[in-house]
């Protein structure tokens, strides 16, 4: 992976595209989990809702079943859990989590994508990653920051938990996007199949799980139909979020590598802000803007210095020829 350029044209339009569905996903989330859905439950079933495209995507483009033998199903298994553990930590995370503090949180996630790359496949980052990903985080607490700062109240009892448990949903996330490359990728499996079999391998896994919660507290159960513009968001946030996003972003990572996809992604909070804005009256403010510079830059510097890189293998590469 990192012997990989910084990203084609459609590898970075697909982060950009992740980064606009995952922030769009933010306010939706919000709102449905706290008027309309057991949060519980919506984290169940989100993996569940893009399935069945996501398997009529693989037969039209790979032109042959996803679960066409042979498929090493104890892997698949694997990757699936990590992404419900993702999905649990992040949905936990954030209800024990003091809102200011859990933002700041979520805007480490180049750091702690770093981290693990480099303590996972112990590979030299790409050149001119801190810096970006340093200016990446600040920019997107930025936004955040001033995104939750009317509605932050005072350190809930379990709110280091809350944090602990983003930054667990952080590192798998983080698990899961180099394990497939490293697990799935080689047996030269597309995108979209990977996509389709570890996010409907989750999807269970979760619902599984929410099965026993539900057991034990039937109150988590719903017991009357959402009204249709909750029905709508949850579309987006299971077809968008949880399905495309995925597809994109694991096609992203393919070709530019977990810490420097992150840093894509690190636009998400100024799209959930813009969002918030258009759909949910929000307003945008001077600290939110300078925020998304922040973001920009740092996404702009690596760009630029991977086609710089790009440029010097292809330069050594004609000075060999001659």
């Amino acid at each position: 992976m990192a012997d990989k350029p910084a990203g084609g044209a459609l590898a970075v339009t697909g982060l950009i595209a992740t980064a606009l569905l995952w922030g769009a996903m933010i306010p939706m989330t919000h709102v449905l989990a706290t008027k309309h859905i057991d949060p519980f439950f919506m984290s169940a079933i989100r993996y569940l809702i893009p399935a069945p495209l996501l398997i009529a995507m693989a037969l039209v483009f790979d032109r042959a079943s996803p679960f066409r033998a042979p498929v090493p199903w104890l892997v698949v298994a694997k990757l699936g859990a990590v992404m419900a553990c993702f999905s649990i930590f992040y949905t936990v995370g954030i209800m024990l989590s003091e809102p200011v503090r859990a933002a700041i949180a979520m805007s480490c996630g180049p750091l702690v994508a770093a981290v693990m790359t480099k303590l996972m496949l112990r590979m030299p980052l790409a050149r001119g990653f801190w810096p970006a990903a340093i200016s990446a985080a600040i920019g997107a607490a930025l936004v955040a920051l001033d995104a939750v700062r009317p509605k932050a109240g005072g350190p809930g009892e379990f709110s280091y938990l809350g944090e602990a448990m983003l930054v667990g949903a952080m590192a798998s996330w983080s698990f899961y996007s180099l394990k497939v490359q490293a697990w799935l990728a080689p047996l030269g499996w597309s995108n979209m199949r990977i996509t389709c079999l570890t996010s409907l391998a989750g999807g269970l896994l979760i619902c599984g799980l929410f099965i026993v919660l539900a057991t034990i507290t039937p109150a988590r159960l719903p017991t009357e139909m959402p009204p249709s513009a909750a029905l709508w968001m949850l579309a987006w946030v299971g077809i968008g979020g949880a399905g495309l996003a995925i597809l994109f972003w694991n096609y992203g990572v393919s070709h530019v590598g977990v810490p420097v996809a992150t840093l894509y992604t690190s636009l998400a909070p100024v799209f959930s802000v813009a969002v918030a804005a258009l759909f949910f009256g929000s307003t945008i403010t001077l600290q939110q803007i300078a925020g998304g510079i922040l973001i920009l830059a740092g996404v702009i510097r690596m760009q630029w210095l991977g086609v710089q890189a790009a440029r010097d293998r292809q330069k050594a590469a004609r000075q060999k020829m001659v």
